[in-house]
């Protein structure tokens, strides 16, 4: 059924990315945004997302650390891109990734003062480190502390190979007080920095969440995400959404849409227990496809006996443990179901379709994980328009 010998592949929409980021630029033109393709682009592929959203008028990309970084920037030198700045958000450590940051003129998110130091010694004499300066205002994760922040800025105006791009944070919550008390703190450092002069002013604190949640928080320049990749990082939290975002998300196009295919067709009788440790027992005579997908693929164990996958448009229940290479749904309400026939476990198969939302859901997991999941373990197909 697939072009390539494996039985399970992952398709890419890359106009469903592009228009996403389209859709979301909407919401405020005049705001700069970030293209995050950290982590593989959420497991969609780095190079070939990032390639078509700077095709499409991306100037800002957002990555994990130097490696994704100089990746990034040796293939768009490669395919003669126009220039973009990419930014490292876990910052850098050691010398190699300091020394790469500066021969490859990468942006660097700074979440401490030895990085900071340390990038500075790197910096060869008539040259300058682009960084924004990371502040944790309540993720309690990376970051200047907030309260420290008002004493250590001013210590950072005589810098002379470093510029200061601006503050960034990052949102534990979105849509609650804790969030507004969290905006409030940076809002507070931002004061700060506008009585120092010492960044240019381009502070970042909403990622997808935040943008749906806080649409009106006058971010300088926001991180889109999850959003971008056409799921709602809001699913099953939907009241947080406001009206502006509850509009944009039905709108969003999924990227990302994940298949296997039917390897067997047979009937396990009444009473007969399904794969590894008899968690299921079949209640009368079941017809069983098996597919040849399991968690090696990122189809995890919690999803046994949670869910189903489409085939022939109609869910067909999980059942059993998931293996490392193996499901089995009953398809005895789908009678043409048979070897070689689709399986979809997260797409649209007809008029059903199963989002990587619900994927998640059944998974005991997040739609963030699943898309890296299903996206880095399986073989990946580029389309333009599904």
């Amino acid at each position: 059924m697939f072009s390539d010998l494996s039985f399970n592949r992952v398709e890419i929409d890359l106009a469903a990315l592009k228009a996403n980021f389209r859709l979301i630029r909407q919401l405020n033109p005049l705001r700069p945004l970030m293209a995050v393709v950290k982590g593989d682009a959420y497991g969609h592929g780095l190079i070939e997302c990032a390639q078509a959203l700077v095709e499409d008028g991306a100037t800002d990309l957002g990555v994990l650390d130097a490696a994704e970084g100089v990746s990034l920037r040796l293939a768009q030198r490669g395919n003669q891109s126009r220039p973009v700045d990419i930014h490292v958000l876990a910052g850098l450590r050691t010398p190699a990734q300091l020394r790469a940051a500066v021969e490859h003129d990468l942006v660097t998110v700074i979440h401490s003062l030895p990085q900071l130091h340390l990038l500075e010694e790197m910096v060869p004499a008539g040259s300058k480190a682009q960084v924004y300066l990371k502040i944790d205002s309540g993720m309690g994760r990376l970051g200047l502390p907030w309260w420290e922040a008002p004493t250590v800025l001013p210590s950072l105006l005589q810098k002379p190979k470093i510029i200061f791009r601006g503050l960034m944070t990052h949102l534990a919550t979105v849509g609650d007080p804790q969030a507004q008390t969290q905006l409030a703190r940076f809002q507070k450092i931002q004061r700060v920095d506008q009585q120092l002069n010492l960044t240019q002013g381009r502070h970042s604190a909403l990622a997808s969440p935040g943008l749906l949640a806080h649409p009106d928080y006058p971010d300088q320049f926001s991180r889109v995400g999850l959003a971008m990749y056409g799921a709602n990082p809001l699913e099953g939290d939907e009241e947080k959404l406001t009206e502006a975002g509850a509009r944009l998300t039905k709108k969003l196009k999924p990227a990302l849409s994940f298949y296997s295919q039917i390897i067997q067709v047979r009937t396990i009788r009444a009473g007969e227990t399904i794969s590894y440790d008899r968690t299921f027992v079949a209640p009368a005579n079941l017809k069983v496809a098996a597919a040849p997908v399991g968690y090696v693929h990122g189809l995890t164990r919690a999803r046994s006996n949670q869910g189903g996958a489409l085939i022939n448009g109609r869910l067909a229940p999980s059942l059993g443990r998931v293996c490392m290479n193996l499901s089995l749904y009953d398809v005895s309400q789908i009678p043409d179901a048979q070897p070689g026939q689709k399986v979809t476990l997260v797409g649209r198969d007809g008029r059903a379709r199963i989002s990587v939302g619900q994927a998640a859901q059944w998974q005991s997991t997040s739609a963030y994980e699943c898309l890296c999941l299903f996206g880095r373990l399986n073989p990946r197909a580029y389309q333009e328009g599904a």
